[in-house]
C-alpha cells in the first residue's frame, strides 16, 4: 500500500501531574531528648529542709541563713513568699533601706513567727551562696516533681508518648509545662490540627499537677486546651501519691486522649458555622472576669478577631489563642487563655452534617 501525504495529526501531550503535598511534619522534640531535660534539672535540686522560722536569720547580703551556717540566695518565688509569711510589702518598705536595716526588720520578724517551713532549694554554681531558695512551704507538702511523672511515663507507657513530639517545654520559677502533640493531624475543611496533650506542673505549690487536651493549629502553630464533659484529663493536687497509683493515672489520662479529640473536634466543626454577631463582645465575655489575662491582651484579642474577619465561634478562639501565643510572653498566662478559649468553644452546640 501506498504511504499517504497527509500529515498524521499531532496529539499534544498533557503536562505532568502535580507531585502530591508533602505530609504534614510536626516539628518538636522527641520523649527521650525531653526526659533527659528532666532529669538534668531534678540533678539541680538541694534535699529539702525543714526548719523552724524563729530560727532562720537574713543577712545583710539579702541570704536567709539556716541553722547549720547554711545559706540561700532568694529567687523572686521565696522572696514573695517570705514576704507574705512575714507580712511585709518588700518592695515599699525596703526601697530606701539598707541591708542592715532590712536585715534587723526581718530577724525580728523571724524570732517572732511561730512553725515550721520546709524550703526548695537549687544548687547554686555563682559561688555566692550555697543554694538557691525556691519556696517556702507548708512542712507537710509533698510535692509530684516532675522527674518522679517523666520517670513513671518512661517506666509505663514509654512506647506511647514516643507517638508525640513536643511542641514546647518551658520552666519557670514556679511552674513548668510540656506541650505534645500527636503525628496523625485533624483535616477541618484543610486546616491541619494536631491533637495531643498539655501537662502543667509546679514542684513548689504554684499549680495541681494537671494534664489538659490540646489542640495545635500547624498554620499558626498557636494552641487550645479543651476540657470534655467539664473534666480535664487529669488534675491531683500535691499530696502523697504511690508510684503505681501516679503511674496509673498517667497511662488512664493519656490512653483516654483519642476518645475525647473526637468530642472536641465535633464542636470545632460546628463552631465554623456559628457566626458571632459582636466577636469582639465575645472576646470580653470569655477573658473580661479573669485575673489571669491582662486587660492589654484582652484588647489585643478584640482587635485580632476583627481584623482577621472570621466572625464565627471559632474565629474567635482562634483570635485569643494566636494573642495568647504571639503576644504575651508569660506561659502561665497563655495556659489560662487557651483554657478560656477552650471553655468557649466546649459550650458550642454541635451541628449534624450530612
Amino acid at each position: 500500500a501506498r504511504a499517504s501525504n497527509t500529515p498524521l495529526a499531532l496529539v499534544p501531550t498533557p503536562p505532568p501531574a502535580p507531585p502530591p503535598p508533602p505530609p504534614t511534619i510536626v516539628r518538636g522534640r522527641s520523649f527521650a531528648s525531653v526526659y533527659d531535660d528532666v532529669m538534668t534539672r531534678a540533678e539541680e535540686m538541694l534535699p529539702d529542709r525543714v526548719v523552724h522560722v524563729a530560727d532562720l536569720r537574713m543577712t545583710a547580703e539579702g541570704h536567709i541563713e539556716l541553722p547549720g551556717g547554711t545559706r540561700y540566695r532568694l529567687n523572686p518565688v521565696a522572696l514573695r513568699g517570705l514576704a507574705t509569711m512575714l507580712g511585709l510589702r518588700w518592695d515599699r518598705w525596703f526601697q530606701s533601706a539598707s541591708g542592715e536595716e532590712r536585715a534587723e526588720e526581718v530577724n525580728r520578724r523571724f524570732s517572732r513567727t511561730p512553725g515550721e517551713k520546709k524550703i526548695r532549694a537549687w544548687r547554686n554554681h555563682d559561688g555566692d551562696a550555697d543554694g538557691i531558695a525556691r519556696a517556702f512551704l507548708a512542712p507537710t507538702f509533698t510535692p509530684i516533681d516532675d522527674a518522679r511523672i517523666f520517670t513513671r511515663m518512661a517506666t509505663m507507657m514509654k512506647g506511647l508518648v514516643e507517638e508525640y513530639r513536643f511542641t514546647s517545654t518551658t520552666f519557670t520559677d514556679s511552674t513548668t509545662h510540656y506541650t505534645a502533640v500527636h503525628a496523625e493531624a485533624f483535616d477541618l475543611d484543610g486546616d491541619r490540627l494536631h491533637a495531643g496533650f498539655h501537662l502543667r506542673n509546679s514542684e513548689v505549690g504554684a499549680s495541681a499537677l494537671s494534664l489538659d487536651d490540646h489542640w495545635l493549629r500547624l498554620v499558626c502553630t498557636n494552641g487550645l486546651m479543651v476540657r470534655v464533659g467539664g473534666k480535664r484529663s487529669l488534675y491531683r493536687t500535691h499530696r502523697a501519691i504511690e508510684d503505681d497509683a501516679l503511674a496509673a493515672a498517667l497511662v488512664i489520662a493519656i490512653g483516654r486522649l483519642p476518645e475525647r479529640w473526637q468530642v472536641s473536634f465535633a464542636w470545632m466543626q460546628s463552631a465554623r458555622r456559628i457566626t458571632v454577631p459582636h466577636p469582639d463582645d465575645a472576646v470580653a465575655a470569655i477573658l473580661g472576669d479573669s485575673a489571669e489575662v491582662p486587660k492589654a491582651l484582652l484588647e489585643e484579642a478584640q482587635r485580632v478577631v476583627l481584623r482577621e474577619g472570621d466572625f464565627t465561634r471559632f474565629g474567635v478562639v482562634q483570635a485569643i489563642t494566636l494573642v495568647a501565643h504571639e503576644t504575651n510572653k508569660d506561659p502561665d498566662v497563655r495556659f489560662a487563655m487557651e483554657r478560656l478559649a477552650g471553655d468557649y468553644l466546649a459550650a458550642t452546640p454541635v451541628i449534624a452534617t450530612a
